[in-house]
């Protein structure tokens, strides 16, 4: 059972308490065990309220709702143990039908190949010029018109034991619900028919009770009244005449006589069963050879003397979320894609939210509402490109703030990459048709591994040769990555100096810090790995400035030049502030360590030279009793300097490692090489291990890392918006 499931509001168990606590599992065992023995539901679980579920059209109408039944866990517990066992008899016996009725069956697929056999036969049909004929059944509340004494019937048909047919008994004599909504709450009423949706056996009792006719009509008599087709090399296949998933059906035949016989079989069978055909909601489709082409035209097909509606000429139909019509030419899934992205995307828009839930929403719901449409069609890859993939991307870049000459490839890498681990709809696309393709070849039906084979070609080799979604996302990454590297020389630059220096571990806290931060800080890191801030060289390239330079000393103003390398800026003391702000945060922390001696370049602390001299004076020394020294220097730079930064200042200070070793037993050089943007680099690890060794536990490690990268991306920022302006000189940021 998943976590996600709701609880029961009569007593508000969540299913997450028995997965958590051994303790309860136990005992819950024991009832169950005691309930299976004495063959009696206990009293209490046969109580539960029912939720109503919007499905479509007006709310006002009661039976555009399904009710949805939500029982106590431990008889959700106790009744998906009775359904396995009773599945796994009906299977190891051959009492249940799975290669027509595929719902609600385990480890298949049941959708996507009833979807993909029927365009393939509309296909054969058309190509072949050969006629045939669909008609798509639904019933009345089928799953709320099923007798209880049909279902004591069906058990018995099944020649399930009767100790579980007394359970089953059990379970729905005197069964209560109450129906609930926002606004009020009805007295308990007893169950009288039907079997209760959300109930972990009900969808293989409702399978059951259809299993009777599809027994009946899986025959040789009836099997051939379908729809003959072959193999590519010409080899007759068997016919294809039912398929049924739940409640949907579908009739397929060559011939209009052959249809309503079969039709005829099913009213039979419902008058018989106690269901209720709606004729109004059912539909038929057909396809025959007129002079030398395929056309599509309208059966005449009757239930109960009463006509069924014909698909219209040039329209489709829609079965199990798939849209039919004579060509196959899914315009219905693009036209409702098309619509639903842009609308749900325009919602967005208008919320007042940070840019990261805006993203959040999109990536977690938007993509979700669609791939539906990208499992079941056969949707053009290209299109999804041109179409989806330009609108998704123009509202990231809107909500993100990027320009429209930036690459997205940066947002599109995984947290760990300093990327916001999004996907386009192309990419979602790509991994919904691998699913589809993978369920038709590892399907347990023989003829499914034939129409996957019928279906490789051309078309489908693309998705084929993934292995599996995370080979797609992986693919599409490793795209990304390598277009920063090797062709994006100026958006790819931050991607191309970071990734080879940076830690996968510092890196998780760097995007976990990112999406805490401010709106208008988030957008300046994104648009800070992407290059497109707007410096007077980014200004110039746009056509906005008219020079490059910049005003205090003339140079070409890059994000370089602003953020770390302008020599004006440095004199005031920009870089500086900047720099002893994590210095100080650093020294704050460290002051409380017991039994040493802090030294920290910084006023309010004995300086360093104490004990270095003036000439080679670290940023911060601390000593401890066990006679250790750890000499810590801190350069805050610019990210294509990282590594240059620390081989220097490790060769700058070896000379006064050397000298404090005649001082010291232990002699230990912290190197913290920090990017501007607060990425930490291999090196920097040093620091970890020296808070490690002062006995900082993990989870204060990684506390003082994030307070360090957001010193520095807050300082940067600060920086950043107050180029070519005066320097005011603040004090050092707090933390």
């Amino acid at each position: 059972m998943k976590p996600s499931g709701s609880p029961c509001p009569l007593d508000q168990i969540s299913i997450i308490c028995f997965k958590r606590c051994p303790y309860l599992r136990s005992y819950l065992t024991e009832i169950i065990h005691a309930a299976w023995s004495c063959g009696v539901v206990p009293s209490e679980w046969k109580k539960a309220c029912t939720i109503l579920i919007h499905k479509k059209a007006e709310t006002a109408n009661p039976a555009n709702f399904r009710p949805i039944t939500l029982e106590s866990v431990p008889l959700k517990v106790f009744t998906s143990c009775l359904r396995n066992r009773t599945f796994q008899f009906l299977a190891e016996n051959n009492y249940i039908e799975q290669n027509i009725q595929k719902g609600f069956t385990p480890k298949l697929s049941g959708t996507l190949e009833h979807t993909a056999q029927l365009a393939h036969i509309i296909n054969k049909a058309r190509v072949k010029q050969r006629s045939l004929i669909i008609t798509l059944l639904d019933l009345k509340n089928a799953f709320g018109e099923v007798h209880h004494n049909l279902i004591y019937e069906v058990l018995e048909y099944h020649h399930i034991p009767d100790h579980i047919k007394n359970l089953v008994s059990t379970l729905y004599t005197d069964f209560q619900t109450s129906i609930i909504t926002e606004q009020f709450n009805t007295s308990f009423i007893t169950v009288g028919c039907g079997v209760l949706q959300g109930d972990c056996l009900s969808p293989l009792l409702f399978n059951m009770s259809f299993n009777t006719f599809i027994q009946h009509i899986k025959s040789e008599k009836y099997r051939q009244l379908g729809f003959w087709k072959s193999s590519e090399n010409g080899t007759p296949l068997n016919p294809l005449h039912w398929f049924q998933f739940a409640d949907d059906a579908a009739i397929v035949s060559g011939q209009e006589k052959e249809n309503q016989m079969l039709l005829n079989r099913f009213t039979i069978w419902c008058q018989w069963a106690q269901m209720i055909i709606r004729v109004d909601k059912c539909s038929t489709f057909g396809i025959r050879k007129q002079l030398t082409k395929s056309i599509q035209y309208l059966p005449k097909l009757f239930i109960n003397n009463c006509l069924v509606p014909r698909v219209e000429l040039g329209k489709s139909f829609r079965y199990l979320g798939r849209y039919f019509d004579f060509n196959m030419s899914d315009e219905d899934h693009k036209s409702e894609v098309y619509d639903t992205l842009t609308n749900i995307l325009n919602e967005i828009d208008d919320l007042p939210l940070h840019p990261k839930n805006k993203i959040l929403l999109y990536s977690r719901y938007v993509l979700s509402k669609i791939s539906w449409h990208f499992t079941v069609s056969d949707i053009g890859k290209t299109w999804v490109n041109d179409k989806l993939d330009s609108i998704a991307s123009t509202y990231i870049r809107k909500w993100l703030e990027l320009p429209i000459s930036a690459t997205l490839s940066n947002v599109l890498l995984p947290h760990n990459k300093f990327g916001l681990n999004i996907i386009l709809p192309s990419t979602k696309f790509l991994q919904c048709q691998t699913v589809s393709r993978k369920a038709l070849k590892s399907s347990p039906n023989e003829a499914i591994n034939n129409l996957w084979k019928d279906t490789s070609n051309h078309k489908n080799v693309q998705y084929d040769k993934y292995k599996n979604t995370k080979d797609v996302l992986n693919t599409i990454r490793k795209h990304h990555e390598d277009k920063l590297q090797h062709h994006l020389i100026s958006q790819g630059s931050f991607f191309s100096n970071i990734i080879k220096h940076s830690t996968l571990s510092f890196n998780s806290i760097w995007s976990s810090l990112q999406s805490k931060l401010p709106k208008n800080i988030f957008n300046f890191t994104i648009r800070y790995i992407n290059n497109t801030l707007p410096t007077r060289k980014n200004l110039l390239k746009w056509g906005i400035s008219p020079t490059s330079e910049c005003s205090f000393c003339l140079n070409p103003e890059s994000l370089l030049h602003v953020v770390a390398g302008c020599k004006t800026y440095l004199n005031e003391g920009r870089f500086t502030w900047r720099h002893d702000s994590v210095l100080n945060f650093i020294a704050s922390i460290l002051k409380s360590v017991n039994h040493c001696n802090l030294y920290a370049d910084l006023p309010g602390y004995i300086s360093p030279s104490v004990l270095t001299g003036d000439e080679l004076r670290p940023d911060l020394l601390i000593t401890l009793e066990n006679k250790c020294i750890y000499i810590l220097e801190l350069t805050v730079g610019f990210e294509s300097n990282l590594l240059t930064n620390a081989t220097r200042k490790r060769q700058k200070y070896q000379d006064l490692i050397n000298e404090q070793l005649k001082n010291y037993e232990k002699v230990k050089f912290v190197n913290l090489p920090i990017s501007s943007l607060g990425v930490f680099s291999h090196p920097s690890l040093d620091f970890t291990e020296m808070l490690k060794d002062l006995k900082f536990d993990e989870q204060c490690r990684k506390y003082y890392v994030r307070k360090i990268i957001n010193i520095c991306i807050r300082s940067s920022y600060y920086i950043f918006c107050k180029r070519n302006k005066e320097w005011d000189n603040p004090q050092l940021m707090s933390y």
